[in-house]
C-alpha cells in the first residue's frame, strides 16, 4: 500500500471497529483479477445521529425524545474511506467499485452513502461519482503544519514576535508537565478512553463515534499508532496525543484532557507544541493536526486545508434537492484563515496537499 494511507489499512480498520457507534457493521469491498485483490474500498455501515453531526448544541433535546422513540434522526448510513483527513479512499482502479457499492448500500437500507475525505471537489472523484448521483459537499477542514525544520528551536525562531512570546508563554505555564512518546499504550487504555470521553461530552463540534478501552488496547499492537502522554510529576496523565505515522507524515488523530486542570496546566496548548516538536526530530515532513479544535492549531502554525466529501442520498428526489442547494452554495463548511505565524509564509494549502500526491 502506497505511502499516506496508513488509515485505511486492515489493522488500523480492525481496531477502529472497536469503537462505540450505532448500528457499526464493516462492509468494505474488493475486486479481483486473476486471484489478486486490483482495487478495494474500505467501508461501513452505521446510523448517523443527525443532530449531533450537524447542531451538536441541539442533541439533548434529540436525546430527550429518544426516550420514547429511540430511532429518532438517526439515518442509516454508508461510508466509504477513512474519517481521517487527507486519505484517498481509493486503492487501485476503485472505478469499478462504484456501482458496487451503491447496490450495497441500497441492499443494506442505507439513506445516504458518503465518501471522504478529499482535498478537491473536481478531480477523478467527480469522474466517478457524479454520475450515480452523489454530490461534492464542503466539511470542516483540517489543519496541516509544514515542517522544514531541524528542530524545534529553529520552529520557534521561524515565528513573527507574537507568536513566539505565546508558545513560550504556553511552554512557561506547563513546565511542570514533561512528555513521554509510548509506542505500547495498551497499560494506560482505559485512562485514554476516560480522559477522551471527558473531552467528547464537552465538544462543542460534530460527533460520531465513541473511541473504547478496547480500540485503545487493539491500537496499541500496531506499530505506526503511538502515544504522546503529557505527564505530571506524580506520573498521572494530564493530555495525550494519539498519533498515526505513515511516511513523511504524522497524523494527530485524538486527545484527552480534564477541562478545568487541563487549563491550569496548560495541557492541551503544550500538547500542541509537543506533537509538533516529535514530529520534527522524528524527521516527518507533515503533521495533521485534524479538524476539530482549530483556532489554537492555527496560531502554532498550521494551515486550514479544506476538505469535501461527496453524499448521496438514496431518494432520486433527494439527490436533486441537494444538488441544487450545493450548487447555490448554500452548504458551507466553518471559515478558517491562516494566521500569519511565520516570518516567510508557509506552503498554501494546495501546496500541501500536493506534496502528498493527492488530486487537485
Amino acid at each position: 500500500m502506497p505511502e499516506g494511507n496508513a488509515p485505511l489499512r486492515h489493522g488500523f480498520l480492525s481496531a477502529w471497529e472497536h469503537v462505540e457507534l450505532r448500528g457499526l457493521r464493516p462492509r468494505s469491498l474488493a475486486a479481483h483479477s486473476d486471484g489478486r485483490a486490483v482495487a478495494a474500498l474500505p467501508g461501513r455501515f452505521y446510523d448517523m445521529d443527525l443532530p449531533a453531526m450537524a447542531a451538536p448544541l441541539v442533541a439533548p433535546a434529540a436525546d430527550v425524545v429518544r426516550r420514547l422513540w429511540p430511532g429518532f434522526l438517526f439515518a442509516r448510513t454508508y461510508e466509504i474511506g477513512s474519517a481521517t483527513p487527507l486519505v484517498n479512499p481509493f486503492l487501485g482502479d476503485a472505478g469499478a467499485l462504484i456501482a458496487p457499492a451503491v447496490e450495497a448500500a441500497e441492499r443494506g437500507g442505507a439513506q445516504f452513502v458518503v465518501v471522504q475525505n478529499f482535498a478537491s471537489p473536481g478531480g477523478p472523484a467527480r469522474e466517478l461519482l457524479a454520475p450515480f448521483g452523489f454530490t461534492c459537499v464542503p466539511i470542516p477542514p483540517t489543519a496541516v503544519i509544514d515542517l522544514p525544520y531541524d528542530c524545534f528551536d529553529d520552529y520557534l525562531a521561524a515565528m513573527r514576535r507574537r507568536y513566539r512570546r505565546r508558545a513560550r508563554e504556553t511552554l512557561q505555564q506547563s513546565e511542570e508537565l514533561r512528555a513521554e512518546h509510548v509506542p505500547d499504550f495498551e497499560e494506560p487504555a482505559d485512562e485514554l478512553a476516560r480522559l477522551w470521553r471527558v473531552v467528547y461530552h464537552r465538544a462543542g463540534e460534530a460527533k460520531r463515534e465513541i473511541y473504547t478501552p478496547a480500540f485503545f488496547r487493539e491500537a496499541a499492537k500496531l506499530e505506526e499508532v503511538s502515544v504522546l502522554l503529557m505527564r505530571r510529576r506524580d506520573g498521572s496523565i494530564a493530555s495525550f496525543a494519539l498519533l498515526l505515522a505513515d511516511g513523511p507524515w504524522l497524523w494527530f488523530l485524538q486527545c484527552g484532557f480534564e477541562e478545568e486542570a487541563g487549563r491550569q496546566e496548560g495541557a492541551y496548548f503544550r500538547l500542541l507544541y509537543e506533537v509538533i516538536r516529535f514530529g520534527i526530530e522524528n524527521g516527518f515532513e507533515q503533521v495533521d493536526l485534524g479538524p476539530t479544535t482549530l483556532e489554537p492549531k492555527l496560531y502554532a502554525g498550521a494551515v486550514p486545508v479544506p476538505l469535501f466529501a461527496w453524499v448521496r442520498p438514496r431518494r432520486r428526489a433527494l439527490q436533486r434537492v441537494l444538488r441544487a442547494v450545493a450548487a447555490r452554495g448554500l452548504i458551507t463548511a466553518p471559515e478558517a484563515a491562516p494566521h500569519h505565524v511565520f516570518k516567510d509564509a508557509p506552503p498554501s494549502a494546495a501546496e500541501l496537499v500536493r506534496r502528498r500526491g493527492l488530486p487537485l
